[in-house]
């Protein structure tokens, strides 16, 4: 469906990717999460959490997005 998706955010864990993950979701923008390295998978099964995730946006949709971020650290 889109053909081009940009770097949103830099996640420090799966905790803030999955809260900003929700924010875009609730304002139907969809998101792909990617791992910054190939030892994620590993930090899951032994601590629980990955860190530094990398979330990314359609780049149609990416102005909303961001601008939402900005809302959201405002507060």
């Amino acid at each position: 469906m889109y053909d081009e998706w940009v770097v949103l955010v830099e996640a420090e864990s799966d905790l803030e990717a999955a809260i900003i993950s929700g924010l875009m979701a609730e304002h139907g923008i969809p998101i792909r999460r990617e791992d910054s390295s190939p030892y994620t998978g590993a930090m899951r099964v032994i601590g629980g959490l990955a860190y530094e995730v990398t979330l990314m946006v359609p780049g149609a949709l990416y102005e909303q997005a961001r601008a939402l971020l900005d809302e959201i650290e405002e507060d």
